[in-house]
């Protein structure tokens, strides 16, 4: 299919952007507020809302990425294996090494970081302040995973452009 690249780079922009928006934008700024109550409700709200768009485009790329490579594979033949995989065996390494660091992301760090901020807008409940450190230490996991994620991210993309051109 002819928009399948196309697919394939959007969904990619979305994803890379989204993780230098919650690492280099998101978390930054939040921490900038003084309470860190607030910081949590922030950060919890906006988590909310980005990390299924991008655990959304990471599901897409990675089912583009198949296709696009089930047509090469036929395409190719006999000379599939000695033409790319040099190349893409350590593009498929990091992709499912990104995967299981996206559910770690998702799943491990942000669904707390969201469950705390529900907890903690109801009513005038606050968390207590041993509750409150683990959250913030989570945030700045949170940072790390999506920094860590943009930069295997990057490589996986440099590894697919290299295929493109037959390196």
């Amino acid at each position: 299919m002819i928009c399948l690249p196309y697919l394939h780079v959007v969904s990619a922009l979305i994803y890379l952007g989204g993780m230098i928006f919650i690492a280099g934008l998101l978390i930054p700024s939040a921490r900038r507020l003084l309470e860190a109550q607030k910081i949590l409700q922030a950060l919890g709200q906006v988590v909310r809302l980005v990390h299924p768009v991008l655990l959304a485009s990471l599901g897409l790329l990675i089912m583009t990425g198949a296709a696009m490579l089930t047509d090469l594979k036929g395409a190719l033949g006999n000379r599939y294996f000695t033409q790319l995989f040099a190349t893409l065996g350590p593009k498929l390494f990091v992709v499912f090494i990104l995967a299981l660091l996206n559910s770690y992301q998702f799943f491990g760090l942000g669904l707390p970081l969201v469950r705390s901020m529900a907890e903690g807008v109801e009513g005038s409940v606050t968390l207590p302040p041993e509750r409150m450190a683990a959250m913030l230490t989570l945030m700045g996991r949170l940072q790390a995973c999506a920094w860590t994620a943009v930069a295997l991210g990057g490589a996986a993309g440099a590894l697919g452009l290299a295929m493109r051109h037959g390196w």
